[in-house]
Protein backbone atom coordinates (compact mmCIF):
# COMPACT_ATOMS: atom_id res chain seq x y z
CA UNK A 1 0.00 0.00 0.00
CA UNK A 2 1.45 3.43 -1.08
CA UNK A 3 2.19 6.18 1.27
CA UNK A 4 -0.60 9.12 1.94
CA UNK A 5 0.41 12.19 0.18
CA UNK A 6 0.40 15.77 0.23
CA UNK A 7 1.48 18.86 -1.34
CA UNK A 8 3.79 21.18 0.21
CA UNK A 9 3.50 24.37 -1.45
CA UNK A 10 0.76 25.67 1.54
CA UNK A 11 2.84 24.28 4.65
CA UNK A 12 5.22 25.86 6.47
CA UNK A 13 8.68 24.84 7.22
CA UNK A 14 10.20 26.60 10.29
CA UNK A 15 14.38 24.96 9.28
CA UNK A 16 13.27 21.79 11.56
CA UNK A 17 9.57 20.67 10.94
CA UNK A 18 6.64 20.68 8.88
CA UNK A 19 3.41 22.38 9.78
CA UNK A 20 0.69 21.64 7.50
CA UNK A 21 -2.19 23.31 6.29
CA UNK A 22 -5.73 22.97 7.51
CA UNK A 23 -6.66 20.80 4.53
CA UNK A 24 -3.54 19.08 4.40
CA UNK A 25 -3.75 18.01 7.75
CA UNK A 26 -7.58 17.53 7.92
CA UNK A 27 -6.94 15.14 4.94
CA UNK A 28 -4.32 13.53 6.83
CA UNK A 29 -6.13 12.25 10.34
CA UNK A 30 -9.92 11.82 8.90
CA UNK A 31 -9.73 10.61 5.41
CA UNK A 32 -6.08 8.64 5.57
CA UNK A 33 -6.56 7.89 9.79
CA UNK A 34 -3.06 9.01 9.94
CA UNK A 35 -1.78 9.50 13.94
CA UNK A 36 1.46 10.03 15.65
CA UNK A 37 4.31 8.10 14.16
CA UNK A 38 2.80 7.79 10.59
CA UNK A 39 5.09 7.90 7.78
CA UNK A 40 3.99 10.27 4.82
CA UNK A 41 5.30 11.41 1.45
CA UNK A 42 5.69 15.17 0.71
CA UNK A 43 5.84 16.55 -3.32
CA UNK A 44 7.43 20.13 -3.72
CA UNK A 45 9.06 21.11 -6.67
CA UNK A 46 10.34 17.70 -8.44
CA UNK A 47 11.29 16.64 -5.30
CA UNK A 48 9.68 14.23 -2.97
CA UNK A 49 10.29 13.77 0.96
CA UNK A 50 9.60 11.12 3.37
CA UNK A 51 8.25 12.61 6.34
CA UNK A 52 7.16 11.46 9.52
CA UNK A 53 3.77 12.75 11.24
CA UNK A 54 3.04 14.18 14.65
CA UNK A 55 -0.58 14.66 15.01
CA UNK A 56 -2.13 16.94 17.92
CA UNK A 57 -6.29 17.38 18.26
CA UNK A 58 -6.36 18.80 14.02
CA UNK A 59 -2.58 20.02 14.26
CA UNK A 60 -0.30 18.48 11.99
CA UNK A 61 3.80 18.72 12.07
CA UNK A 62 6.00 16.56 10.38
CA UNK A 63 9.86 15.71 10.16
CA UNK A 64 11.47 15.07 7.06
CA UNK A 65 13.75 11.36 7.17
CA UNK A 66 14.79 11.40 3.79
CA UNK A 67 13.95 13.60 0.42
CA UNK A 68 15.34 13.18 -3.15
CA UNK A 69 14.80 14.18 -6.79
CA UNK A 70 12.65 12.93 -9.07
CA UNK A 71 14.17 11.96 -12.30
CA UNK A 72 11.94 14.21 -15.17
CA UNK A 73 10.04 12.30 -17.29
CA UNK A 74 11.31 11.52 -21.00
CA UNK A 75 10.57 12.61 -23.27
CA UNK A 76 9.28 16.19 -22.28
CA UNK A 77 5.95 16.53 -23.20
CA UNK A 78 4.11 20.32 -23.79
CA UNK A 79 0.31 19.62 -24.57
CA UNK A 80 -1.87 22.34 -26.61
CA UNK A 81 -5.11 21.39 -25.73
CA UNK A 82 -8.30 23.07 -26.69
CA UNK A 83 -9.85 24.19 -24.36
CA UNK A 84 -13.04 22.04 -23.01
CA UNK A 85 -16.21 21.33 -21.60
CA UNK A 86 -16.41 21.63 -17.91
CA UNK A 87 -16.05 17.18 -17.06
CA UNK A 88 -14.41 16.91 -20.50
CA UNK A 89 -11.92 19.70 -19.44
CA UNK A 90 -11.02 18.29 -15.56
CA UNK A 91 -10.81 14.73 -17.19
CA UNK A 92 -7.90 15.97 -19.06
CA UNK A 93 -6.28 17.83 -17.03
CA UNK A 94 -5.74 14.75 -14.65
CA UNK A 95 -4.95 12.71 -17.36
CA UNK A 96 -2.23 14.86 -18.27
CA UNK A 97 -1.00 14.57 -14.57
CA UNK A 98 -1.21 10.97 -14.42
CA UNK A 99 0.33 10.43 -17.61
CA UNK A 100 3.83 13.26 -17.05
CA UNK A 101 2.99 15.63 -19.17
CA UNK A 102 5.53 18.79 -18.33
CA UNK A 103 3.05 21.59 -19.88
CA UNK A 104 -0.61 22.48 -20.43
CA UNK A 105 -0.94 25.30 -22.93
CA UNK A 106 -4.73 25.51 -23.33
CA UNK A 107 -5.99 27.32 -26.54
CA UNK A 108 -9.36 29.07 -27.09
CA UNK A 109 -10.32 27.24 -30.77
CA UNK A 110 -12.36 28.25 -32.95
CA UNK A 111 -15.05 25.39 -31.84
CA UNK A 112 -14.21 25.11 -28.04
CA UNK A 113 -17.85 25.99 -26.68
CA UNK A 114 -16.60 27.46 -23.44
CA UNK A 115 -15.43 31.01 -23.42
CA UNK A 116 -13.53 32.05 -20.28
CA UNK A 117 -12.29 35.95 -18.88
CA UNK A 118 -12.30 37.98 -16.09
CA UNK A 119 -13.11 36.88 -12.37
CA UNK A 120 -14.58 33.42 -13.92
CA UNK A 121 -11.28 32.45 -15.78
CA UNK A 122 -9.45 33.09 -12.46
CA UNK A 123 -11.35 31.01 -10.72
CA UNK A 124 -11.49 28.31 -13.54
CA UNK A 125 -7.40 28.19 -13.57
CA UNK A 126 -7.83 28.12 -9.60
CA UNK A 127 -9.99 24.83 -9.67
CA UNK A 128 -7.81 23.64 -12.53
CA UNK A 129 -4.40 24.13 -10.74
CA UNK A 130 -6.20 22.28 -7.94
CA UNK A 131 -6.89 19.43 -9.72
CA UNK A 132 -4.05 19.37 -11.07
CA UNK A 133 -2.43 19.24 -7.15
CA UNK A 134 -4.56 16.51 -6.59
CA UNK A 135 -3.77 14.43 -9.44
CA UNK A 136 -0.09 14.44 -8.83
CA UNK A 137 -0.58 13.02 -4.92
CA UNK A 138 -2.99 10.67 -6.83
CA UNK A 139 -0.17 9.47 -9.22
CA UNK A 140 2.89 10.21 -6.54
CA UNK A 141 4.51 12.45 -9.65
CA UNK A 142 6.82 15.47 -7.49
CA UNK A 143 5.59 18.48 -9.67
CA UNK A 144 2.68 19.11 -11.41
CA UNK A 145 2.19 19.78 -15.44
CA UNK A 146 2.74 23.65 -15.60
CA UNK A 147 -0.74 25.05 -16.48
CA UNK A 148 -0.65 28.12 -18.80
CA UNK A 149 -3.69 30.00 -19.14
CA UNK A 150 -5.98 29.86 -22.66
CA UNK A 151 -5.15 32.01 -25.68
CA UNK A 152 -6.57 32.44 -28.59
CA UNK A 153 -5.70 30.13 -31.12
CA UNK A 154 -4.01 32.00 -33.77
CA UNK A 155 -2.39 34.25 -31.35
CA UNK A 156 -0.49 30.97 -30.02
CA UNK A 157 3.56 31.60 -30.45
CA UNK A 158 4.55 29.22 -32.55
CA UNK A 159 8.39 29.89 -32.97
CA UNK A 160 8.15 28.66 -28.96
CA UNK A 161 7.74 25.28 -29.51
CA UNK A 162 9.48 22.32 -29.36
CA UNK A 163 10.74 21.56 -32.94
CA UNK A 164 9.09 18.18 -32.48
CA UNK A 165 5.64 19.16 -33.58
CA UNK A 166 2.48 16.53 -33.25
CA UNK A 167 -1.19 16.99 -33.91
CA UNK A 168 -4.07 14.49 -33.49
CA UNK A 169 -6.27 14.86 -36.17
CA UNK A 170 -8.94 13.31 -38.00
CA UNK A 171 -7.25 12.95 -41.50
CA UNK A 172 -7.20 10.09 -43.68
CA UNK A 173 -3.20 10.88 -44.06
CA UNK A 174 -2.77 11.09 -40.45
CA UNK A 175 1.08 8.85 -39.77
CA UNK A 176 0.73 6.05 -37.12
CA UNK A 177 2.49 7.34 -33.77
CA UNK A 178 4.43 4.13 -33.63
CA UNK A 179 6.10 5.11 -37.15
CA UNK A 180 7.77 8.13 -35.80
CA UNK A 181 10.71 8.54 -33.86
CA UNK A 182 10.11 10.33 -30.81
CA UNK A 183 12.62 13.14 -30.07
CA UNK A 184 13.56 14.41 -26.09
CA UNK A 185 11.65 17.19 -26.16
CA UNK A 186 7.82 16.94 -28.03
CA UNK A 187 4.62 18.61 -28.07
CA UNK A 188 1.09 17.29 -28.72
CA UNK A 189 -1.71 19.42 -29.94
CA UNK A 190 -5.57 17.94 -29.13
CA UNK A 191 -7.97 20.02 -30.18
CA UNK A 192 -11.58 20.60 -28.78
CA UNK A 193 -14.95 18.66 -29.30
CA UNK A 194 -15.25 18.58 -33.21
CA UNK A 195 -11.23 18.69 -34.20
CA UNK A 196 -9.83 21.51 -35.05
CA UNK A 197 -11.08 24.25 -37.81
CA UNK A 198 -9.76 23.81 -41.39
CA UNK A 199 -8.27 26.79 -40.51
CA UNK A 200 -6.89 25.82 -37.57
CA UNK A 201 -5.18 22.56 -39.53
CA UNK A 202 -3.71 24.20 -42.00
CA UNK A 203 -2.04 26.79 -39.21
CA UNK A 204 -0.33 23.53 -37.75
CA UNK A 205 0.43 22.32 -40.85
CA UNK A 206 2.23 25.34 -41.80
CA UNK A 207 3.80 25.49 -38.74
CA UNK A 208 5.62 22.17 -38.16
CA UNK A 209 3.15 19.55 -36.97
CA UNK A 210 2.44 16.26 -38.23
CA UNK A 211 -0.74 14.57 -38.47
CA UNK A 212 -0.72 11.74 -36.14
CA UNK A 213 -3.61 9.25 -35.42
CA UNK A 214 -4.44 7.53 -32.26
CA UNK A 215 -6.30 4.85 -33.15
CA UNK A 216 -9.13 3.75 -35.43
CA UNK A 217 -11.93 4.84 -33.24
CA UNK A 218 -12.76 8.20 -32.64
CA UNK A 219 -12.27 9.13 -28.80
CA UNK A 220 -13.59 12.13 -27.08
CA UNK A 221 -10.91 15.04 -26.48
CA UNK A 222 -10.06 13.78 -22.44
CA UNK A 223 -9.47 10.38 -23.99
CA UNK A 224 -7.39 11.75 -26.75
CA UNK A 225 -5.43 13.33 -24.13
CA UNK A 226 -4.92 10.43 -21.86
CA UNK A 227 -3.97 7.97 -24.96
CA UNK A 228 -1.53 10.80 -26.42
CA UNK A 229 0.54 11.53 -23.57
CA UNK A 230 0.80 7.48 -22.61
CA UNK A 231 1.65 6.68 -26.06
CA UNK A 232 4.17 8.92 -26.41
CA UNK A 233 6.26 8.34 -23.09
CA UNK A 234 6.11 4.43 -24.17
CA UNK A 235 7.22 4.93 -27.88
CA UNK A 236 10.04 7.13 -26.13
CA UNK A 237 11.00 4.44 -23.53
CA UNK A 238 11.62 1.99 -26.42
Amino acid sequence: MSLPRLRLENCLFDGDVWHLGEDEAHHLIHVRRCYTGSVAEGLLNGEKITLRLECRGNEVTAKELARYREKEARPRIELLLGVLKNDQMDDALRFCAETGAAGIHLLACERSVPRYEGSRLADKMLRWERILDEATKQSGAASPPVLHGPVRFFDLPFRDLPPQRLAAMLDQNARNLREIEIAEQTVLAIGPEGDWSPEETEALLRNGFIPVTLGSRIMRASTAVAAGCAALHILGAL
